[in-house]
């Protein structure tokens, strides 16, 4: 009972406006949210609050925020976070597994060009935070809020509960220490990921150019952008054909390096690597006065790499593709290319960015965002029939469209993975992981919008001193993979019930709860909040109900219609199914549910009308003087 408390006390908490308890006559911190892009013009005034909240399961990298307020002198401070201690007093999460990243600003004179105004963080010109400043110490102007990301990697063994610890900052005119709550979970993330992601990268990337193929250094280089992408739940990584290099005496093709390359990344846990495009990033090879224009060369490259696939057993771990957004006049020649790639390479898997619906046999299918949105009856027929079915995002969609765009609020990035989960998709794509503008500072906004992209749109990862760097966007985009991830956690717990209780559970279907409440955020491709504490809320509620699961009494209900439907007035019938411990008393807005209805398994059957002014039905089981409760809400129009 005492920890149910401690768990209401954080959780009611962690809905609250964010706030400020670190004062110094110099400076103070305030918290923030992992949702928050903090303006450096914009007013802060937050209440205060005693200390920094935290949630999140075991084998999470759990994020949050705090902002600086600088005292009023120029400075230069340093962070420190401290080991976090459970309440027990035995238990610690070391120092060691928490990442304190300062926020760099970038500038931008220009907006994504079709999103509406009140869809931007700020109207140009404005500071966006974005990318993670590479040193400990940060100089600050006064009155200029700067803010502080904080990332803490939860071991997968780590004891649940509540844990205490501290984050300080230190100038040369003092510091200040702020309090840190964080709640585990008493579940963990699987270690399976369910959602496939690539991100194109340029690699070995700007700042990186001289590291040469075959070299340590370039070796060395690849590893650690490995290691770097899988924290980030990455899975795919991109590879080039130009690694596959004609033999000195021109007799064949030498694969080494492409090899060492799969080896590599395979071996830093990458799930896949994939080709560029067999005939580069434009269409002209697929005109149909052009059938050869992919040319004999890459042909050739083809076959060796084939070769390797089969010799190193990597069927479903390399893919191609044939070119880049193939649209609907591409269809006739792009087909019978296909034709000619599985002869040569049947090992190698095909993956296509696509722009029309006919485009042949693919193994993995990834259209356009908003190409789903409007064309989702013939995806939804691919899925059925057990088709990989990805989607992708790059300088479109734009618009009310969630993308990940520099000027766009962080809410959205996180929101793509929960499209994903709503719609049973496969994975993501998108073509920008790290590309700058040649001989340009990328951290400046000429180098950030390469080829005139909208800002943003080329890259979510930086380039340091030692390899890449995070920012804001990429932490949101991994913390939505984790979303859905706590989706799917819920889904394959009530699977496990459905298998175990058998035919008292055989109505159950293991989506419906965790899509309901996925729909808190997300209602279509299109329609999703725009407010953090939804999404944020929603998080809360989708771990209240894993942990449930293995809570006494259970309590598990099904109701037909979904929560959240829609529903006519005249009178409106729900049905009702569920689940409790067998000998616990069940009741439905207040009246028991009678032993007819109440197998001794602990089925239970109801029915319940509702009105526009009593749309909620509350369910709870009462077994030994524990009472659990959950409540279904519906939206009723006239």
């Amino acid at each position: 009972m005492r920890r149910i408390i401690l768990m209401s006390l954080l959780m009611a908490a962690l809905a609250a406006t964010p706030c400020t308890d670190c004062w110094s006559q110099t400076m103070k911190l305030l918290c923030s949210d992992p949702l928050a892009k903090v303006l450096q013009n914009a007013p802060i005034d937050a209440p205060p609050c005693p200390e920094l909240l935290i949630d999140g399961a075991r084998g999470e990298t759990v994020s949050a925020q705090v902002v600086l307020l600088p005292g009023d002198k120029p400075d230069t401070v340093s962070a420190k976070a401290s080991s976090l201690i459970h309440e027990d007093g035995e238990s610690a999460i070391p120092s060691s597994t928490v990442r304190l990243q300062w926020v760099r600003y970038m500038e931008i004179t220009a907006n994504t060009p079709a999103v509406p105004k009140d869809e931007l963080v700020g109207v140009a010109p404005v500071s966006i935070p974005d990318p993670f400043w590479e040193d400990a110490e940060r100089s600050v102007t006064p009155g200029s809020p700067q803010p502080l990301w904080i990332e803490i990697d939860v071991l997968a063994d780590a004891h649940p509960g509540l844990y205490h610890g501290e984050v300080t900052v230190s100038g040369s005119s003092g510091k200040c220490s702020l309090p840190i709550s964080m709640l585990i979970r008493s579940f963990a993330l699987p270690k399976d990921r369910h959602q496939r992601v690539i991100q194109w990268w340029d690699f070995p990337g700007t700042g990186f150019q001289d590291l040469k193929p075959g070299t340590d250094g370039y070796w060395k280089h690849l590893r650690e952008s490995c290691a770097f992408l899988r924290r980030h739940r990455q899975t795919d990584v991109r590879v080039d054909w130009g690694l596959i290099e004609r033999r000195p005496d021109g007799q064949g093709w030498d694969a080494t390096n492409f090899e060492k390359f799969a080896e590599t990344a395979l071996n830093a846990g990458m799930y896949a690597v994939q080709f560029t495009p067999m005939g580069g990033h434009t269409k002209s090879q697929l005109e149909p006065d052009s059938r050869t224009q992919i040319g004999d060369d890459n042909f050739g490259r083809l076959a060796a790499a084939e070769q390797v696939v089969q010799e190193r057993g990597w069927k479903g771990r390399v893919f191609t593709s044939l070119a880049d957004e193939p649209f609907t006049y591409n269809e006739e020649t792009y087909r019978a290319l296909l034709v000619r790639i599985r002869e040569i390479a049947p090992s190698i898997g095909v993956i296509e960015a696509v722009e029309t619906d006919d485009i042949g046999d693919l193994d993995i299918y990834v259209p356009k965002l908003s190409h789903l949105n409007l064309w989702w009856p013939h995806y939804e027929e691919l899925k059925r029939r057990g088709e990989d079915v990805w989607f992708y995002t790059c300088c479109h969609p734009q618009g009310r469209y969630p993308n990940r765009f520099l000027d766009q609020p962080l809410v959205l990035a996180r929101e793509l993975h929960w499209i994903s989960y709503l719609y049973d998709l496969d994975g993501y794509l998108h073509w920008g992981l790290n590309w700058f503008t040649a001989n340009e500072d990328p951290y400046s906004e000429k180098g950030a919008t390469p080829w005139g992209l909208p800002p943003g749109d080329g890259q979510v990862a930086y380039p340091g001193r030692n390899g890449f760097i995070g920012s804001l966007r990429l932490s949101a985009m991994r913390d939505g993979l984790q979303d859905f991830e706590y989706l799917w956690t819920l889904e394959d717990r009530l699977r496990q019930i459905k298998i175990r209780l058998g035919e008292d559970a055989s109505w159950l279907d293991p989506r419906q709860r965790p899509t309901e409440l996925c729909r808190r955020v997300v209602q279509s491709f299109y329609d999703h909040t725009r407010d953090p504490k939804v999404l944020l809320d929603t998080r809360a509620a989708i771990a209240d109900e894993i942990e449930g699961l293995d809570a006494r009494p259970l309590l598990v209900v099904q109701t037909l219609p979904p929560e959240g439907t829609v529903t006519p007035a005249g009178p409106i019938h729900i049905n009702i199914r569920g689940l409790t411990t067998p000998g616990a008393t069940v009741t439905v807005n207040g009246r028991v549910v009678i032993p007819q209805n109440l197998s001794a398994g602990g089925a239970f059957r109801d029915m319940v009308f509702i009105t526009k002014e009593a749309p909620e039905i509350v369910f709870t089981a009462e077994l030994d003087g524990i009472t659990r409760t959950t409540t279904r809400t519906f939206e009723v129009v006239e």
